[in-house]
């Protein structure tokens, strides 16, 4: 992981010395798993943050291309029957995502869209309330790359520092569809979920 961020890291540092400007940015999020849950569970959604740098190239006077490294905590919190008995869950990921975003200013406000490629880094937990216990998952019975499309809106306070509101919505599964064991975690029997996430956090541009 740590090899991995670095080399992303040194990238976004390589464009950004032909960029308008740097940034860094982070705030909380609510990560919630999309798709055919199984009968009697009830996804909530969990809360999360985030926290990653950026660079910003001009295309136009209006028009920017902002690439982002952000490290992100994700998952989903649900409720479901478990050893006989009902029982909240919550599983943990995290990511290190790559979002590329088209950003179109307005004034104070910009708006911006683009896609996002995700990498699985460290190990996905399951905690569970019955006993509070935490079981560490199998890396592989989940997708190692994670794959989506990103929208929001950007508000800039005072020169430099904004607040950014954003969704990202995944586009393939991020569980192993062939892994039955990953049934066991009482979320659905066709292993189909995708990642959802809204952020809202706040930037400074340097």
């Amino acid at each position: 992981m740590k090899k991995l961020f670095a080399m992303v890291v040194l990238l976004l540092s390589t464009f950004g010395l032909g960029a308008q400007s740097l940034g860094i940015k982070g705030g909380l999020g609510y990560s919630t798993l999309n798709g055919g849950q199984m009968s009697g569970a009830d996804i909530k959604g969990r809360g999360t943050y985030y926290a990653g740098a950026f660079v910003e190239f001009p295309i136009t006077f209006f028009l920017t291309l902002q690439p982002e490294v952000i490290y992100s905590e994700q998952g989903a919190k649900w409720e479901a029957t478990y050893l006989g008995q009902k029982a909240s869950l919550q599983l943990k990921t995290s990511y290190i995502n790559i979002p590329a975003m088209a950003k179109l200013r307005l004034g104070l406000l910009s708006v911006m869209a683009g896609p996002q490629l995700g990498f699985l880094v460290g190990t996905p937990t399951q905690e569970i309330s019955v006993g509070n216990s935490s079981v560490k998952l199998n890396k592989d019975t989940f997708a190692a790359i994670d794959f989506g499309i990103a929208a929001g809106v950007e508000l800039l306070l005072v020169k430099g520092v904004f607040i950014d509101l954003r969704y990202t919505h995944g586009l393939i599964n991020t569980l192993d569809r062939n892994n039955s064991s990953l049934k066991q975690l009482q979320i659905s029997n066709k292993n189909n979920f995708k990642n959802a996430m809204l952020t809202l956090g706040v930037g400074l541009k340097i």
